[in-house]
């Protein structure tokens, strides 16, 4: 989500919710703190805040109702995941690849 304006750090919900245990020290939400984190402790805290998010397999509403996905798919994800996919003179392939599934949605 894109801030409106920036927050201060005098702003009340500039701290992180997290309960203490999760975290060593008070973090600021919007500015990067000046002591590293363990990756365990970074990655402790991204997950908790992502259990805010509502559960998408349990949302009637939602096209993303399938519980799991195919092995060839997450393979193919993870595959991708350190490609720069704007950059597509570095990653011709990919943006060809792009290009196709994105007319095949268009003609359906």
């Amino acid at each position: 989500m894109v801030l409106p304006e920036i927050a201060s750090d005098t702003d009340a919900s500039n701290s992180s919710t997290l309960p203490s245990d999760c975290v060593r020290h008070p973090l600021s939400r919007f500015k990067m703190p000046e002591r590293s984190l363990a990756k365990e402790e970074a990655h402790q805290i991204i997950k908790e805040e992502l259990k805010l998010d509502g559960n998408p397999t349990l949302y009637a509403g939602s096209f993303v109702t399938t519980a799991r996905m195919e092995h060839e798919c997450d393979d193919l994800i993870m595959d991708s995941l350190n490609k720069n996919c704007v950059d597509v003179d570095e990653y011709p392939a990919t943006a060809e690849l792009q290009n196709r599934c994105i007319n095949m949605i268009a003609r359906l």
